[in-house]
């Protein structure tokens, strides 16, 4: 399995899974480019540059498909693009709280103009830490379907941490307003595979595997059995039937 980590994170985001993961696969975590331990990419560049860069990654360290992809957050546009553009090599994703289809632009619409103006500056810039933000959507709004791919999404209950990492702290009815698009994008996600299990980790903000590492371990768990045993996904009840998530589908 790859482990990606959302925007401006590392390896070092996965501490609280990796080693349990392992315990059942060869399990990755790794530094994209730019960050942590890993030199940058010269230039400007976009979600794709990110994906072909992991596919050399795999291929110099001889690390042989398929893969299931886990992504958080922006981890999880990048392994859904990584699943598009190479179908043969995936065997199944688990999206961790991740970033919808086209959510910059839709989250900034539903932003009042008097809310965290300098925030709203800095989200609109088309480039960002190098990333070409307007060629990434237009990448990831070109998938539509993922067919079959067993596909769990994971969301959280609470999105606090992400108004907390831009500094915003929005009045509870502009919260409720974006948790209620978040909640939207999460099912557009999921409606990528026929395949697929939807899960809210109700005791968890943006970083599930933190608050709730042990729903992370079990979804990915099932997807890796799902992709040894070439058998669909068993139910969300049957997969999840603790008192801390809610299945949705």
């Amino acid at each position: 399995m790859v482990l990606e980590a959302g925007w401006g994170g590392t390896s070092a985001n996965w501490t609280s899974v990796l080693p349990k993961l392992a315990r059942n696969t060869r399990a990755c975590a790794y530094d994209r480019a730019g960050l942590g331990a890993s030199d940058a990419i010269p230039g400007v560049h976009d979600a794709g540059d990110e994906t072909k860069d992991l596919e050399r990654l795999l291929d110099r360290a001889g690390i042989h498909p398929p893969y299931v992809l886990v992504g958080h957050s922006y981890g999880g546009l990048l392994a859904r693009l990584f699943a598009a553009a190479q179908p043969e090599r995936t065997g199944g994703l688990v999206l961790l709280d991740a970033l919808g289809r086209d959510a910059w632009r839709r989250e900034l619409t539903a932003w009042p103009k008097w809310f965290a103006r300098e925030q709203r500056r800095a989200m609109a810039k088309p480039v960002d830490a190098g990333i070409d933000l307007r060629a990434t959507a237009a990448l990831d709004s070109r998938i539509r379907s993922l067919g079959d791919i067993p596909l769990i999404v994971i969301t959280a209950a609470q999105e606090r941490a992400q108004y907390a990492a831009i500094g915003a702290d929005p009045p509870a009815r502009l919260y409720r307003r974006g948790l209620r698009l978040w909640r939207t994008m999460q099912t557009e996600l999921a409606r990528l595979s026929r395949d697929r299990v939807h899960v809210i980790a109700l005791e968890s903000d943006h970083f599930v595997q933190d608050d709730q590492p042990l729903v992370v371990i079990a979804a990915v768990r099932a997807v890796v059995r799902a992709v040894r045993d070439r058998a669909p996904l068993p139910p969300c009840e049957r997969l999840f039937n603790s008192a801390d998530v809610r299945c949705l589908s």
